[in-house]
C-alpha cells in the first residue's frame, strides 16, 4: 500500500471584530458522487506538497487557488494518519495555520460548492472527521487562542 506523507491541511482563519473564524468548505455534488458515494461534508483546505518545494510555497500554492493569501502561518503542532479512498493509500496528514484578510474566497466547482467562515464552536460542530477536529483544537490552543502564539512555530 502507497503511504503519502506530503499531505497538509491548512486552518485558514481571520480575525473580525467578533472574534476569529476558521473557513470551511463544503465538498460539490460531483465530488461527492465521483469519490464519496454521495457522501458530503465540510471540510478545510488541504493539498500535498510536491517534491521540489518547502511547505511555505505548497500553502501559498493551495490558498491562491481559492484567491487568499496568508499573512502569516504556523505549523498547529498535530500530524494524523487516514486512509484516503480518494487517493487510495494512507496519508500522514502536517497540520497549519494561516491567517487571511480576505472574506470572499473563490471556489472551484469541482471540488467545493459553498464556503463558509465559523466560529471555534460551528467550526468544530461542522466538521466530521477526526483529524479536522483534533488539527483544529490544535490551532486553537497554540495560534488562535493566544494574543502571542509561540514564535517558534511561527513559519511566516
Amino acid at each position: 500500500m502507497k503511504l503519502d506523507a506530503g499531505v497538509f491541511d491548512v486552518w485558514v482563519f481571520r480575525r473580525t471584530p467578533k472574534g476569529v473564524e476558521y473557513l470551511l468548505l463544503h465538498t460539490s455534488p460531483l465530488k461527492a458522487e465521483r469519490f464519496f458515494n454521495g457522501g458530503r461534508f465540510w471540510q478545510i483546505p488541504s493539498n500535498v506538497a510536491t517534491a521540489d518545494e518547502g511547505i511555505l510555497d505548497a500553502i501559498d500554492r493551495l490558498l491562491a487557488g481559492f484567491e487568499l493569501t496568508a499573512t502569516a502561518v504556523w505549523a498547529a503542532e498535530h500530524v494524523y494518519t487516514i486512509y484516503n479512498r480518494r487517493f487510495a493509500c494512507m496519508q500522514i496528514i502536517g497540520v497549519y495555520a494561516a491567517e487571511v484578510a480576505a472574506s470572499a474566497v473563490k471556489l472551484s466547482p469541482d471540488e467545493h460548492s459553498e464556503y463558509r467562515w465559523c466560529t471555534f464552536e460551528d467550526a468544530l460542530q461542522a466538521v466530521t472527521y477526526r483529524g479536522l477536529k483534533d488539527g483544529l483544537q490544535s490551532t486553537r490552543e497554540y495560534v488562535t487562542s493566544r494574543s502571542s502564539p509561540p514564535p517558534e512555530l511561527r513559519l511566516r
